[in-house]
C-alpha cells in the first residue's frame, strides 16, 4: 500500500458536495485523505440528502461558496486539490476560477459529478459545456464514468475501446490525463477502467465485487489518486493503487438498512484488513 505516514500531515482539499449518509462527496475524499496520511480540507458546495427512492441536491450559495474558497486558500501549504459535485455553471465557473489563481501550481484532480434527477435538458447541456471548458483544462486527471465520460465527449460507450476514444477527446479538452471507470455498467465479469495519459494507454481490471456496497465509490477513487498524486506518485501507480483501495472499501463495505438498497464504501477497509 502507497502510505504516507506523518507526524505533521500535509494538507489536501476538496470541493464538493455534502453526503448526508456519508457514503461519497466530502466525507468519502476527507475519510480517503486521512487513510493515505493527510489532513483533509472542505469547501462545500452543496447538501445532497437521500431517502430509499429519491434524492435532492441542495446547492451552496456561491457567496458562501466563495468565502469558504477564500479562507481554504488562505492557507500555504496544501498538497493537492480534489474537486467534485458542482451543481450548476455558476459554481464551476467560481471553482475554475480559484483553482486559476491559487492552485496553478498544485496537482488538480478534477471529478466531474454529474446528477440530472431534477435537472432540464438545457441546464445539463451548459453544466457539460462548463465542465469542458473552465475544469478539463485545469485537470492533472479527470475521472468520469461511463455516463459522464459520454456526455462529455459526446461519444457512446460500450467497449474498452470507446473509452480509450473518449479519454482521448477530453485529453484534447485539456485534461492531462483522462481516466474512464467502466465500473458495472460495462458489460463483462472485470471491471475495467482505461487510463490515457502523457505517457499512453494502460488499462486496468479487477473482478467485479457483487454487492450494493459501492455508494461514494468514484469519490473515494478520485481522492485516492489526488492523495498520491500530490505526495509523487507516477500517475498509472495512483490509478492502480486507488482502483486497489477502492475495491477494498466496496469488498466491505457498510450496509446502511433494509429500506435502502445500497451501502457505503469502507475506506477504511484495506488498512484494518491488512493490520489482522
Amino acid at each position: 500500500m502507497w502510505r504516507y505516514g506523518r507526524l505533521k500531515p500535509t494538507k489536501m482539499l476538496t470541493i464538493a458536495g455534502s453526503d448526508v449518509l456519508a457514503g461519497g462527496g466530502i466525507q468519502a475524499d476527507l475519510a480517503t485523505f486521512n487513510e493515505y496520511g493527510y489532513f483533509g480540507l472542505s469547501a462545500i458546495t452543496s447538501i445532497v440528502t437521500v431517502t430509499p427512492d429519491d434524492f435532492t441536491i441542495h446547492p451552496v450559495p456561491i457567496a458562501i461558496l466563495a468565502a469558504q474558497l477564500d479562507a481554504i486558500f488562505a492557507i500555504d501549504d496544501i498538497a493537492g486539490v480534489k474537486v467534485g459535485l458542482l451543481p450548476t455553471v455558476a459554481h464551476v465557473e467560481l471553482v475554475a476560477k480559484s483553482l486559476k489563481e491559487y492552485a496553478s501550481h498544485l496537482p488538480v484532480i478534477i471529478d466531474p459529478v454529474m446528477a440530472f434527477k431534477e435537472t432540464s435538458t438545457t441546464n445539463v447541456n451548459e453544466l457539460v459545456k462548463a465542465i469542458q471548458t473552465e475544469l478539463l483544462p485545469l485537470a492533472t486527471i479527470t475521472t468520469p464514468n461511463l455516463v459522464e465520460a459520454e456526455l462529455l465527449s459526446g461519444r457512446t460507450i460500450k467497449t474498452a475501446a470507446d473509452m480509450t476514444e473518449a479519454a482521448r477527446i477530453m485529453q484534447q479538452m485539456g485534461a492531462q490525463s483522462v481516466v474512464v471507470k467502466g465500473g458495472k455498467r460495462l458489460a463483462g465479469q472485470e471491471a475495467v477502467d482505461v487510463l490515457v495519459a502523457a505517457d499512453g494507454l494502460k488499462t486496468f481490471k479487477t473482478e467485479k465485487v457483487a454487492n450494493a456496497y459501492n455508494n461514494g465509490a468514484g469519490c473515494t477513487f478520485s481522492s485516492a489518486i489526488a492523495s498520491q498524486l500530490a505526495a509523487g506518485a507516477t500517475t498509472a501507480h495512483a490509478v492502480s493503487d486507488a482502483k486497489a483501495f477502492v475495491y477494498e472499501g466496496i469488498k466491505h463495505g457498510v450496509p446502511l438498512n433494509e429500506a435502502l438498497p445500497v451501502g457505503n464504501v469502507w475506506q477504511a477497509a484495506r488498512r484494518l484488513s491488512e493490520e489482522q
